[in-house]
C-alpha cells in the first residue's frame, strides 16, 4: 500500500501554491491599477475638455450680459436726460401731488418733485430689467452646464 507522504513534501506544495497564487494576486491587482489610472487619466481628460467647454460659454454668457447691463443704462441714461430737459413728464391726472405748504406760485418745486418721481419710477424699472436679465443668464448658466454634465450619463 501506499503510505503517507512525506510532510515535508506537502508542506513544501501548499507554500508552492500559496506563493504562485500570492504572486499572480499581486500581479493582478497592479494589472487593474494600470488600468484604473489609465481610465482616470482619460475621465480627467474628458471632464478638463468640458470645464474648459463651459468656462468658454460662461464668457460668452457673461459679455452678453454686460452688454444688455450697459444697453439698460445708457437706456436709462437717456430716459433721465429726457426727463431733464422737461420732455417726460406725468400726467396732471396722476396721484402724486405737491406737498399742501408749498408757495402757491412754487412751480419750480413741483416740477422738481414730478422729476424725482419719474426718475424714481424709471430706476426700479430698470432695477427689475437688470434683475431679469442675471436672472435669464442664471438659467443659461445651469442649463448650459446641466446639458454638458449630463450628457455622459444618458
Amino acid at each position: 500500500m501506499f503510505g503517507l507522504p512525506n510532510p515535508y513534501i506537502i508542506l513544501a506544495f501548499v507554500c508552492a501554491f500559496g506563493g504562485v497564487y500570492g504572486y499572480a494576486h499581486h500581479q493582478g491587482y497592479e494589472q487593474k491599477s494600470a488600468e484604473d489610472a489609465v481610465e482616470i487619466s482619460r475621465l480627467n481628460a474628458e471632464s478638463l475638455e468640458k470645464e474648459h467647454r463651459v468656462a468658454d460659454k460662461f464668457e460668452q454668457i457673461n459679455s452678453q450680459l454686460r452688454k444688455a447691463k450697459d444697453e439698460i443704462k445708457f437706456k436709462q441714461a437717456s430716459i433721465d436726460s429726457r426727463i431733464d430737459s422737461g420732455e417726460l413728464r406725468l400726467p396732471s391726472s396722476c396721484a402724486v401731488q405737491p406737498a399742501t405748504d408749498t408757495a402757491a406760485g412754487d412751480g419750480s418745486q413741483a416740477s422738481e418733485s414730478d422729476r424725482q418721481a419719474i426718475k424714481d419710477i424709471v430706476s426700479i424699472t430698470t432695477d427689475g430689467d437688470s434683475a431679469i436679465k442675471d436672472l435669464n443668464a442664471c438659467i443659461t448658466k445651469y442649463n448650459e452646464v446641466r446639458d454638458t454634465f449630463n450628457k455622459a450619463k444618458k
